[in-house]
């Protein structure tokens, strides 16, 4: 007789394979024992099934689990061991669940051959009973009414008519060609048939994965070089991720079609490759049916509850407990309640009293759009990354620091002292709004020589320029790529993109380069009274004397400006270590989704410190709103 040993560890909670886990408690044929590890904590869960039997018998459970626990996105390690004595039990492990449905995915292992392959007898059969999943109980009455020729009567309109609204599927619009998409959003493509998927994108395994996974996410992805239909430089892709579109999509696969353009409330999760893993931009991607409170042991915070960009974080103490230690609870704040919850929160407590501190909650100030004097959004997201580490057990956070880099806030970095203060080091500046600006503050500055050479060598990118207009925040990364897309020639078509698109197109550039060495972009600092910020002026001129000098490859600069910026960081990390003593140093913001720059900041900071993500929370979400409970400020700007 032999005790072995399954785990599967997870970045962050995985409610399927605590699903799994409680199901298997059912194996009659060995005695079976469950547990996860780390689970009400931030970071890591440890999900394992401990049995005791003769081989053959272990060899057989081994084959059924292996079957059974599909790829999830967080799935960071899987590992068959020997061991002496079981450490699990028979009590079922709590999981979060959405909604009155008892499903935690709309299809498994067991119903998706059966439903979604063509070839099967129940095909497009979309309220099968399946005992695993039980994926029937998440549809709606409208979807359980639809037949296999109702969505092939669909499939073809799509190929006939033109685009279409899923009135069962949420009023998702699905296009064979592009939608007119807003400024700020990349477009969207569902993956009908994933095996001309290499043909279409360039992608790693890590990303085929991701696509493959429970959790169907949506994940940024290059087209291939001149690719005769996708024109855009980036897209965000998934494959069908429910009972409805899986069958719509192997109808279409059917019919020669690899992929569609959808828009609309699909409610996928947008996960970005940071420092080896994956991690979620914002959890208000999801749907009301799909977003679950997160629950989390965690140290007593500054103030117990807290209302933030969206989201509602809250603490409660445990009860007989000496050890400060108690529930955090955070949740996407109801669209149509958010407005009025956050009026009341915050207006009940902008008077002169204190209540609004003794209540525990923060106020909104109503300070303007450009103070980067604000960092309590940047400390926010370096108190939450830290509660994955020794702030979780000690209440006092120190010597750390946070890259926190947004399209949505303030850019910055701040640092953390040993006695636990922060203050901001660095703010990326407000860049112009228009290219007229940008060109005149190039030509007033000492880069005058090279931009005066810019407009002479390259006059069509010289007017593209002149044409630009930077839209809503322009304190981001966004921005500058955006001025340099154009500068370095990634702006081929005669009118001038919008800044998404000009930005998508320098970090695709970049992602083409594999080359050995790139030339050095000068990110010199300017000293402000209170903090650091950039001299994008030198910057752009790095870029344009460059491509002056007859550098043509485009792809090489735009590798050149990710590279640099990551070891001019680890420079800006060396010398705040020196000055305070860096022992972390935590990464967050919707800009990490810039697949180039993570890499190199991963190379560059991560062989110097240790990078700290907490991947339980959002890297631009639900996370600012957990870590505001740990902000000392008791106001938090509304814009920044």
């Amino acid at each position: 007789m032999k005790n072995i040993r399954f785990d599967f560890t997870c970045s962050r909670q995985v409610p399927l394979y605590a699903h799994l886990c409680n199901q298997y408690l059912n194996y009659s044929e060995l005695n079976i024992s469950i547990g996860c590890d780390g689970q009400h904590d931030f970071g890591q869960h440890s999900y394992f099934i401990e049995a005791q039997g003769e081989q053959t018998q272990l060899e057989q459970l081994a084959d059924a689990i292996a079957a059974d626990f599909l790829i999830s996105a967080w799935l960071i390690d899987s590992s068959i061991k020997a061991i002496d004595e079981p450490q699990g039990g028979k009590t079922l492990l709590p999981f979060p669940q959405s909604g009155s449905s008892p499903a935690i995915v709309p299809f498994c292992q067991h119903c998706y051959p059966l439903i979604g392959d063509n070839q099967s007898a129940k095909f497009g059969t979309l309220d099968l009973i399946c005992p695993c999943c039980k994926g029937e109980t998440q549809l709606t009455p409208a979807q359980k009414a639809l037949t296999l020729s109702d969505i092939k009567a669909l499939a073809q309109w799509l190929l006939t008519q033109g685009p279409l609204t899923l009135a069962a599927a949420d009023d998702l619009q699905i296009s064979l060609t592009p939608f007119a998409q807003p400024l700020s959003e990349r477009p969207q493509l569902l993956i009908c048939n994933p095996n001309t998927l290499n043909a279409h994108f360039c992608l790693n395994d890590a990303q085929v994965l991701a696509l493959s996974s429970i959790e169907k996410p949506l994940i940024c992805a290059r087209p291939t070089q001149e690719h005769d239909k996708l024109s855009a430089p980036l897209y965000d892709i998934c494959f069908a991720y429910s009972r409805v579109i899986l069958v719509l999509g192997e109808v279409l696969r059917q019919k020669g079609v690899d992929w569609v353009y959808i828009k609309g409330p699909h409610n996928r999760p947008k996960l970005a490759w940071v420092d080896g893993a994956w991690a979620q931009i914002a959890s208000n991607d999801l749907g009301s049916t799909q977003v679950q409170t997160k629950h989390f042991i965690a140290p007593e915070p500054l103030r117990e509850k807290v209302s933030l960009h969206g989201y509602h974080a809250q603490w409660q103490a445990a009860k007989r407990s000496r050890s400060h230690q108690g529930e955090l609870s955070v949740a996407v704040l109801a669209q149509s309640s958010e407005a009025a919850h956050a009026a009341n929160t915050f207006a009940a407590n902008a008077g002169a009293d204190n209540t609004g501190v003794a209540n525990g909650e923060i106020e909104h100030a109503g300070t303007q759009h450009g103070d980067t004097e604000n960092h309590t959004i940047a400390d926010a997201a370096l108190f939450s990354a830290l509660l994955k580490g020794k702030f979780t057990s000690h209440r006092q956070a120190k010597n750390a620091a946070v890259i926190y880099l947004s399209h949505t806030h303030a850019s910055q970095i701040v640092t953390c002292d040993n006695k636990g203060d922060t203050e901001l080091f660095f703010a990326l500046p407000e860049l112009p709004d228009n290219g007229y600006e940008i060109f005149h503050q190039l030509d007033c500055s000492p880069q005058k020589a090279v931009a005066q050479k810019f407009k002479s060598l390259f006059p069509d990118d010289y007017l593209k320029l002149l044409s630009l207009k930077l839209h809503g925040r322009r304190d981001n990364l966004q921005s500058l790529w955006a001025i340099a897309a154009i500068l370095i020639g990634l702006n081929p078509q005669d009118e001038t993109q919008n800044q998404a698109r000009l930005s998508d197109a320098l970090m695709a550039a970049a992602m083409r380069y594999h080359g050995a060495n790139a030339p050095r972009i000068d990110y010199p600092l300017t000293k402000g009274e209170a903090h650091r910020s950039l001299n994008w002026c030198k910057t752009l001129g790095t870029v344009l004397s460059f491509r002056i000098a007859g550098n043509n490859d485009p792809s090489q600069l735009a590798f050149a400006m990710q590279d640099s910026l990551a070891d001019y960081l680890s420079n800006w990390l060396e010398h705040i270590d020196l000055n305070i003593g860096v022992h972390n140093v935590a990464l967050a913001g919707n800009e990490l989704t810039n697949e180039t720059l993570c890499k190199r900041i991963s190379l560059r900071l991560g062989k110097n410190f240790p990078l700290v993500v907490n991947r339980s929370l959002d890297l631009d979400g639900d996370n600012l709103a957990v870590g505001a409970l740990y902000v000392k400020q008791r106001q938090l700007n509304a814009h920044d």
